[in-house]
């Protein structure tokens, strides 16, 4: 849309027209198209010197409002951030549009510019532990439309930590978008804070170090420091602080190995700003190769054994109370799960397990039992992507058909949102889902929902080949709201399994530990179904300590069927998978006294030796089995002659780790002739060893400092390293956080033939751990290790991984000392003067200042150029005679142009005319005679009388 109405640079001059109408008048003024020429003239020579300029944007202007949700704002001015946008908003008059970006560590679009869009809150997330405001400038600069007039105003403290902001302010004064800012100024004056704990990289146990804290100080004064080792107390005492750099150093021995974790904590009084006077640090204690086996009960039993008569260095823990954080699994390079059901562990631990795997380059086994693989919860569990061997249920291993019905909770409770966007509902969607895609094609199932009143979602029916459109089905049904009615549930599906001619009869009852209501005579009923061969099981939402769960898991004992309860509503999928695949079959193999009264014979396979030194033959008999499938790219090392030849034991190699499955029960009843082998401890502790490595290599110097919000790795190779292998060194670092993150893998760049130097953000709190992965053989310096070009970190048998120190980020990069750096209201205003804005007390005003920008076009050289042709036409017109040329085209033959003196132009017709005037006509046929007394007549010019005006007005012209 275009504004036709310029605007005028300099209006006062339209008061040069009385002069210009003075002079026309006197000297210019004549008649014709020669006379108005003259006066477009003079008109477009006046409208030039006024200045005219045209908006091509439409009416009104553009402002963009980026918003700092940082935490170093000061406290209480989110909700103040939020009204300013509300009040910018309603200032907008007709044609004026809004736009809203909010920044942190990054910056996202709240609103694209609008004019009518209301921002009643934030929607979208931003990492608040930082403050780019370069980044969030250049996403307003791009949201702007280049036809329009344009200002950005900046809602912020002004404490970049990003890229300076200058750049961005340097870009909008070439767009001509001034940039405004309200300041929002936090009281840092008199602050001090703990600036880093300096500790070293590694000690031996019971070794004496010292360690230092640096604290940064604005002023003199005095606190108590507080020194913590995870959770004891070391140290508390006074301090004396000086203005600068202050030191203060600590003494400790650690007699423990594995990683161990130091918090300080200082207490200044009169401090304005609290959330820097923390530290955090850590320290590794090495005490060499270690292995942790996970028992059910926490204790050693004969695969303990078996590895420490190995000489290995074994710990046993329970796996239930065990935490399986990264700082406990810290002095382990190898996990042994020993028969342990998933639900001991749960989805976070078992993630965990993943992630020292995968990223921290461990090795990780899980050993078979009735409680293990898929009979103990393990199938799409996060573990089973990681193991060398799948648990699926195959068809052809099926031994008996299954009606089952599903009754779901569909209550109001159901629409609590989860982590990853969804609902609870929609994790139990998917739970269904899982249980019908595990079912055969002779199976059946239905599916219920129940709040207050149950609903047939599906009737029982077949799996048949509409398989996939149940699962869609199912994952549609929505929370409604009110209760679950768990009496009327179990009736509900009760009546659709009384269809079913399977012989196997189950239900699945997904309910709230905490808001199952009305169980009516539940007893009499269960007691109904035990006579019509219907089990039933329980899936809790909860803990077995929450109000409704002795309901729940009394309808599990009478049902004669399992109660599982989880709090962690993304373990309902595996849950569900859990239970279908315990009642559909059982994945434990065990032997057949007929056929197998010996046992199940099994034998070590060629491929065994990838592993280490295990002989090819046969192996001891065993009297059960975890039914498990060899997955492509693993390995086998042990078969089982049945019919099934499935894996007793295979590995490989995944991510920068390793891991194993050993299907056979290792200790207890089904280990039958093995567990009573005389290589037994020798095969056992081959898998070990491997699953641990060669452990970490020598002459390899990795060191990390931070800086700010990044930290800086140095690589420092030994002379065995330098120069004689092409592959380079690769970085990998772990992030914080309970929840497995991506790994960074930054680039490595050659600082010098033997040292490399890279760089990586720190975007969480916590502890980031580094590892490095080197080629067996050295790296040879000249290349860049960059991520972009090779593949994602996978283990590879011709590389270690050593692993390097770690880099804590205690607080917030928010609340780093600025001593030295430019205070918030000095970087806005730098900002500001640069592109040409003003800080603005009163936001409103800021559509009140639209700038002159290129949006505005000038129309003064369209205007002189259009003054040049009228003069050039004008000058011509007289010149050329063409006025009165084009007035005679219009009426006169060529012979009259002729008869007038005229030269007809050459783009007249060469044709006499026919057409005469009838006077004409008459006057050449009949000539009429004076008479001899008669005066004489003048003579009459030919043409006509048009004609001899023209001739009259060219003579006119020419004097």
């Amino acid at each position: 849309m275009f504004t036709w109405l310029p605007t005028f640079q300099f209006p006062e001059l339209f008061l040069l027209a009385i002069p210009l109408g003075f002079v026309y008048r006197r000297w210019c003024s004549t008649n014709g198209v020669t006379g108005w020429l003259r006066l477009a003239i003079l008109a477009c020579l006046l409208l030039a010197m006024a200045g005219p300029r045209i908006d091509l944007g439409g009416r009104g202007m553009d402002v963009v409002l980026v918003a700092d949700r940082s935490r170093s704002m000061p406290e209480g001015s989110a909700e103040r951030v939020r009204e300013l946008v509300q009040i910018v908003e309603g200032s907008r008059s007709q044609g004026d549009r809004v736009g809203v970006v909010t920044f942190g560590a990054g910056s996202r679009i709240e609103s694209s510019l609008s004019e009518t869009a209301q921002t009643d809150r934030f929607i979208k997330t931003v990492l608040p532990d930082g403050s780019d405001l370069n980044d969030g400038l250049l996403t307003a600069l791009n949201l702007i439309d280049s036809n329009r007039p344009a200002r950005i105003l900046v809602l912020s403290d002004g404490e970049s930590n990003g890229v300076r902001p200058e750049s961005a302010a340097r870009r909008a004064r070439e767009d001509v978008v001034p940039i405004d800012f309200r300041l929002f100024e936090r009281q840092r004056v008199g602050d001090v804070a703990i600036q880093s704990v300096q500790l070293p990289d590694r000690v031996a146990p019971r070794e004496q170090f010292q360690f230092s804290v640096v604290i940064d100080s604005d002023r003199e004064t005095s606190g108590v420091i507080e020194l913590h080792r995870g959770d004891r107390k070391l140290a508390s005492r006074p301090v004396d602080l000086k203005i600068g750099a202050n030191v203060v150093r600590f003494r400790d021995v650690i007699e423990k190995h594995g990683f161990h974790g130091y918090n300080v904590r200082l207490d200044v009084p009169s401090d304005p700003l609290t959330e820097n006077n923390i530290g955090q640090g850590g320290i590794r204690v090495d005490g060499g190769q270690r292995m942790l086996v996970l028992s059910g009960d926490g204790s050693a039993g004969n695969l303990v054994a078996a590895l420490r008569a190995g000489d290995l260095s074994v710990d046993v823990a329970q796996a239930r109370t065990h935490p399986l954080t990264q700082d406990s699994l810290d002095a382990y390079s190898a996990v042994i799960i020993e028969n342990v059901p998933a639900r001991d562990l749960g989805r976070l631990k078992m993630g965990r397990l993943v992630q020292f795997a995968e990223d921290r380059g461990g090795g990780l086994m899980l050993t078979g039992g009735q409680r293990s693989f898929g009979t103990g919860g393990y199938y799409k569990s996060p573990l089973e992507d990681v193991l060398p061997v799948s648990m699926e249920l195959r068809e052809e291993h099926r031994k008996m058909r299954l009606a089952i019905a599903i009754a779901l909770d569909r209550s109001g409770s159901m629409t609590m949102a989860v982590s990853g966007g969804q609902t609870k509902m929609d994790l139990a969607n998917l739970g269904t889902a899982e249980c019908i895609n595990l079912l055969g094609r002779g199976d059946s199932v239905a599916v219920i929902a129940v709040d207050s009143t149950p609903h047939v979602i599906q009737p029982l029916t077949t799996v048949g080949e509409d398989q996939q459109a149940l699962v869609a089905k199912v994952k549609t049904i929505e929370s409604l709201g009110g209760g679950i009615f768990v009496y009327e549930a179990l009736v509900a599906a009760g009546q659709e399994l009384a269809k079913a001619k399977q012989l196997t009869r189950h239900i699945i009852l997904f309910s709230d530990a905490q808001d199952s209501e009305q169980p009516g005579n539940y007893r009499e009923l269960l007691a109904q179904f035990e006579k019509a061969g219907i089990t039933v099981s329980v899936i809790g939402l909860g803990t077995d300590s929450d109000t409704d769960a002795e309901l729940l898991t009394d309808i599990a004992r009478r049902g004669q069927g399992n109660i599982l309860f989880t709090s962690d509503a993304q373990e309902l999928p595996r849950l569900f998978s859990e239970e279908t695949m315990s009642v559909a079959r059982s994945s434990f193999v065990e032997q057949d006294p007929e056929t197998q009264p010996a046992g199940i014979p099994g034998a070590l396979v060629p491929e065994s030796q990838g592993l280490g030194d295990l002989a090819v033959g046969r192996l001891p008999t065993v009297a059960g089995y975890n039914l498990c499938y060899l997955k492509p790219r693993a390995t086998p090392v042990a078969v089982s002659h049945d019919e099934f030849h499935a894996p007793w034991s295979a590995f490989w190699r995944v991510g920068l780790g390793r891991a194993a499955a050993l299907t056979l029960e290792v200790d207890g009843q089904f280990s039958g002739q093995f567990g009573r082998w005389d290589d037994y401890a020798d095969f056992l502790v081959t898998h070990a060893r491997w699953l641990m490595g060669t452990g970490e290599l020598a002459d390899v110097y990795v060191s990390v400092r931070r800086e700010g919000q990044d930290a800086v790795v140095r690589v420092e190779l030994g002379e065995e390293f330098v120069g004689h292998n092409s592959e380079p060194p690769r970085l990998f670092v772990i992030q914080p956080g309970a929840e497995r993150e991506e790994m960074l893998q930054p680039d490595l760049i050659w600082t010098s033939p033997s040292e490399l130097e890279g760089r990586f953000p720190l975007r969480r709190l916590g502890t980031y751990r580094t590892l490095l992965q080197l080629a067996n053989e050295p790296a040879t310096p000249g290349t860049t290790a960059s991520a972009a070009d090779r593949p994602a970190a996978e283990a590879d048998p011709r590389f270690r991984v050593t692993l390097g120190p770690t880099v804590s980020l205690p607080y917030s990069p928010e609340f780093l000392p600025r001593r030295h750096l430019p205070s918030g209201q000095q970087t806005l205003a730098a900002v500001a003067e640069i592109s040409r804005g003003v800080e603005r007390a009163d936001v409103t005003g800021v559509f009140d200042d639209p700038p002159r920008s290129s949006r505005e076009v000038s129309l003064m050289p369209y205007l002189f150029a259009l003054s040049i042709s009228l003069l050039v036409l004008e000058i011509a017109g007289r010149r050329l005679s063409l006025w009165t040329r084009a007035a005679a085209t219009g009426r006169d033959s060529p012979d009259d142009l002729q008869e007038t003196g005229v030269k007809a132009p050459r783009w007249m017709p060469k044709v006499r005319w026919k057409w005469r005037s009838r006077s004409r006509q008459a006057a050449q046929s009949q000539p009429v005679d004076p008479g001899p007394s008669a005066a004489p007549v003048p003579q009459r010019s030919s043409g006509s009388v048009f004609a001899q005006a023209k001739r009259q007005a060219r003579r006119r012209i020419d004097d």
